[in-house]
């Protein structure tokens, strides 16, 4: 006959078989993707139109891939070419919102648009620090070696790294993070950031290079990010539009 001792320890390993044998669709569901480009893989597999985003999952696409999400809340998560991006966390606080919700971004591009949820709810992970954002949309890239450059398009977001924090206030404005580093003041965005790839290669959404899903601020645009213009023959640069987002009305809604 089995002592108490020993039947507790029978059901904690029957339960923890049972959990380990569960499958991966059986995970906390949290959105769904909206669009999907060519190849974007999750914990099932790839993952198609429609096909649900859970807790926990990190999600991939190739190098034509792109991915678009919308999470319970509301939030859009836009996931560019060679890019990998985990949910971390995602917890409930009642009806459609969410009392906490993290990701990971660990190499790529991504643009996130707030939902519903309070702005203290929402954190995004870097290898150079952590952002937090305040009924935010904004553009991220994360190189090889964990460089992380932030670029506003609404609202605020506040970037922290080992030396400290930075916020940004104005569209278009960028900052750059290193690993164990500083974070850079805000600026305006350029061509040339000092990321080691073009600017318009670490946010394709901005420059217009990759398309990204419709209702995910697909118009908008930096002027930095565009080519110069010539001017009568003369080879000089003439002055650009300083932004330019022909989806979002003046209320601030987003026309797609």
């Amino acid at each position: 006959m089995a002592t108490p001792a020993l039947s507790r320890k029978l059901i904690l390993g029957l339960l923890s078989a049972a959990a380990l044998s569960l499958p991966a669709s059986a995970a906390v569901k949290v959105g769904e993707a909206v669009e999907v480009t060519l190849r974007v893989t999750g914990q099932d597999g790839e993952i198609a139109r429609g096909g649900a985003i859970h807790r926990d999952e990190r999600i991939r696409t190739n190098a034509s891939g792109v991915g678009g999400f919308r999470f319970d809340d509301g939030t859009k998560l836009a996931i560019g070419p060679n890019s990998t991006v985990v949910i971390d966390r995602y917890v409930y606080a009642g009806g459609s919102t969410a009392k906490r919700l993290a990701i990971g971004a660990t190499k790529g591009t991504l643009r996130w648009i707030s939902g519903k949820s309070d702005h203290s709810a929402y954190k995004i992970r870097t290898p150079s620090g952590t952002l937090g954002v305040r009924g935010t949309a904004f553009d991220i890239y994360v190189g090889r070696n964990g460089v992380t450059a932030v670029t506003l398009l609404n609202g605020q977001a506040r970037f922290c790294g080992a030396s400290g924090c930075q916020t940004l206030t104005r569209r278009c404005e960028v900052i750059i993070a290193r690993p164990g580093g500083a974070v850079t003041k805000p600026r305006g965005i350029t061509r040339n950031l000092g990321l080691g790839v073009p600017a318009a290669e670490a946010f394709p959404f901005l420059a217009g290079t990759v398309r990204v899903p419709r209702g995910f601020l697909a118009g908008a645009s930096c002027a930095g990010l565009a080519p110069p213009l010539r001017n009568n023959g003369f080879q000089q640069p003439t002055p650009s539009p300083e932004f330019n987002f022909p989806e979002r009305q003046r209320d601030g809604r987003d026309n797609q």
